[in-house]
């Protein structure tokens, strides 16, 4: 299972506008909306409910907003970077710069799991969240992604600590 799999390049949002973590949701949603074939409005409302029940900021200027979606056919993911960030409620009281986004179906609790997990091992390396952080493009910051996770992919098979490649 690989995270990019499911991250459209549509589904790459360069510069978030939204003020507040609610705005910043609602811009979220539009994007995930089309991709995952969902209404606009129902996804927002999941992910405002995840945000109430425990802030997704994890620190680090890094959240990772997600929620789980009736009828929904297919899980879909979306990166979004905030120019000058957002407060998120994260413990370290940093705002929010860079969100990946995921919306899954109800029925897929352990690829969504899956995907949280390799979202935030990816995230824990500082080089990757600076260089995405730092790209304009969609297509760029995707490639950042699908390289991180290759590297990420061949560490575990051969048993060795993660490294992200030096060209990032």
């Amino acid at each position: 299972m690989r995270f990019t799999e499911h991250l459209p390049e549509g589904g790459i949002i360069p510069a978030l506008w939204a003020r507040d973590r609610r705005g910043v949701l609602h811009e979220l949603a539009q994007t995930l909306s089309t991709h995952a074939h969902a209404p606009v409005r129902h996804i927002e409302e999941r992910l405002e409910v995840r945000e109430r029940i425990c802030s997704t900021a994890i620190g680090e200027g890094v959240a990772i907003p997600h929620c789980r979606v009736e009828r929904l056919k297919h899980t879909t993911v979306c990166v979004a970077v905030h120019p000058v960030g957002v407060d998120f409620g994260a413990r370290d009281g940093r705002p929010v710069r860079l969100l990946v986004t995921i919306v899954s179906p109800e029925n897929a609790a352990g690829l969504h799991l899956g995907l949280l997990t390799r979202i935030a091992a990816l995230l824990r390396d500082a080089r990757l969240r600076e260089a995405v952080l730092e790209t304009p493009s969609a297509g760029a910051i995707r490639s950042l992604f699908v390289r991180a996770e290759d590297a990420y992919l061949s560490s575990q098979h051969a048993r060795q600590g993660f490294h992200l490649p030096a060209n990032l």
